[in-house]
């Protein structure tokens, strides 16, 4: 299935009907990004109705472009977001830990946000800064000096690390983890294809799974709270920020705890998996590695960056806007209707689901030129709009941790470039794996050695190549020399002989 947008839609609007509306779902469950695009290569605007004789007849419209992306996303009084975790029975703890701001609309949301929001803003952000560089430190000393990781898995146990602690940082490190970790099992057992198909609370099945897990979820953090309230401190974590807000009354039971699972859920996932795709992009392409190392080590010579130098390294921050434009982590978005309405002529009911999808906007040659190419210099002479570029969404519902994100990922990304080469061992499979975020499925398996300046690209497969054009380089990259000890031919040098060296 071929995921590269591709030209102009053949047709402004395509209604699917009766049986071929089955086979539009089972094409979505099984490779969203892939449905997506074929969808996107029918009609601008592609309808779909309820695809089963019986239940509500709602309609799924696929709405692409940065004019539905903004008629969608910036009317948020018609369009409400959903929750992105599985239910579970009225007052359950599924029902209460998945109750954060991503499940939330209206009043409620506004309200809510402004509480969360002074934890996100850029001077309190500024002082995460040494939980991202200590974690990154303590991740790099546990990774071979010349050996095989699964970067993905190493991505995640660093976001884990990292969002634990700013999260529940009053906590030992290991008591943090913990809590991490049974959001990340929450978040797992959501996301089993059987808890859709089979939402039956019996012994054995993953519906009763997964409230199980919820329930411990919400007996650790309730006990965590409580503990905390009889030993205050002078130095708040998130989760006592909010505990706080909770005690004044300005938070319900269920919107402390959907807040503390969520804004971790949200910072863990989506982190992991834009650090393993930027990782495994400048694996595939030298000559931008050379160069990010180069203005890394000119300006870092080895060291963490600072909150000041991290405005110094503008190449930086372009590897990464074009890594989230290119594969961005979160591939859709879907919104619910409210309210009758129309869009694009079609007549909306509330209950009707319209989805618009980040992928296929930030691969629009319209709007990106060669868009399958990684090319972080474009964003020396481009400045799409919010709704042309919405890696962290848009509109009112913007991701509040933004800034955070990106701050971690630059800290991470330029201390692991300055102090290890990753790449990819010639054959390895690339494919995509979406669960609301995308990631690599099975893991991204590379190499690390350390960091000698000899970039290479390997020959990998995969359905990556649907989505990255891997075949050329960008005409744009000057492919400069990197100062490091590295003999002179042995910078391009063809990867299968460095990793005869290496065993």
């Amino acid at each position: 299935m071929n995921a590269h947008v591709g030209p102009t839609p053949d047709s402004p609007l395509v209604h699917l009907r009766g049986i071929r509306t089955v086979w539009w779902l089972s094409k979505f469950i099984r490779d969203p990004v892939g449905c997506i695009c074929d969808a996107y290569r029918l009609a601008q605007l592609c309808v779909s109705d309820h695809p089963l004789p019986w239940g509500r007849k709602h309609k799924n419209v696929f709405a692409f472009g940065p004019d539905f992306n903004r008629a969608v996303l910036g009317d948020t009084a018609t369009f409400h977001t959903t929750a992105q975790i599985a239910g579970g029975p009225s007052d359950s703890p599924m029902r209460r830990v998945r109750h954060g701001l991503t499940a939330m609309n209206g009043d409620e949301h506004r309200q809510q946000r402004q509480l969360v929001m002074p934890l996100f803003a850029k001077s309190a952000v500024d002082g995460y800064w040494d939980a991202g560089v200590r974690m990154t430190e303590s991740l790099l000393k546990e990774w071979p000096a010349d050996g095989a990781i699964d970067v993905w898995v190493q991505m995640r146990r660093l976001t884990l690390r990292t969002s634990s602690h700013i999260l529940y940082g009053r906590e030992d490190q290991a008591t943090a983890e913990a809590i991490g970790e049974m959001i990340y099992d929450l978040l797992e057992h959501t996301f089993s294809p059987f808890v859709s198909v089979l939402p039956i609370n019996l012994p054995g099945t993953p519906y009763r799974r997964l409230q199980r897990a919820a329930s411990r979820l919400e007996e650790t953090l309730w006990a965590t709270i409580e503990r905390r309230r009889k030993t205050p401190t002078d130095r708040p974590d998130v989760l006592d920020m909010l505990s706080q807000a909770h005690a004044a009354g300005h938070m319900s039971d269920a919107a402390l705890l959907g807040q503390a699972t969520i804004l971790f859920g949200a910072s863990y996932e989506t982190q992991a998996n834009a650090m393993t795709w930027t990782l495994f992009l400048l694996a595939q392409h030298p000559g931008i590695a050379r160069q990010l190392l180069d203005e890394l080590t000119g300006e870092l010579h080895g060291s963490p960056p600072t909150i000041e130098q991290l405005e110094r390294l503008p190449f930086l921050d372009a590897v990464i806007k074009e890594s989230m434009r290119i594969l961005p982590t979160v591939p859709y978005t879907v919104r619910s209707v409210s309210t009758p309405t129309e869009l694009g002529g079609v007549a909306l009911t509330p209950g009707d689901r319209v989805v618009c999808s980040h992928y296929v906007t930030h691969h629009m040659p319209e709007i990106y030129a060669d868009p399958a190419q990684f090319n972080p210099h474009r964003w020396f002479t481009i400045k799409p709009s919010s709704y042309e570029y919405f890696p962290f969404s848009a509109g009112q519902r913007v991701c509040i941790g933004r800034y955070m994100a990106l701050m971690l990922m630059k800290v991470s990304l330029a201390m692991i470039m300055q102090r290890c080469r990753l790449f990819m061992l010639p054959g390895t499979s690339v494919n995509r794996s979406v669960q609301v975020t995308m990631g690599p499925k099975g893991g991204m398996t590379m190499r690390c050695v350390p960091q000698d300046g000899c970039f290479a690209s390997s020959a990998v497969r995969g359905n990556i190549h649907e989505m990255v054009d891997l075949s050329t380089q960008p005409a744009t990259v000057v492919a400069t020399r990197v100062n490091v000890n590295v003999p002179e031919r042995a910078v391009d040098a063809p990867i299968a002989e460095n990793t005869k060296s290496l065993r």
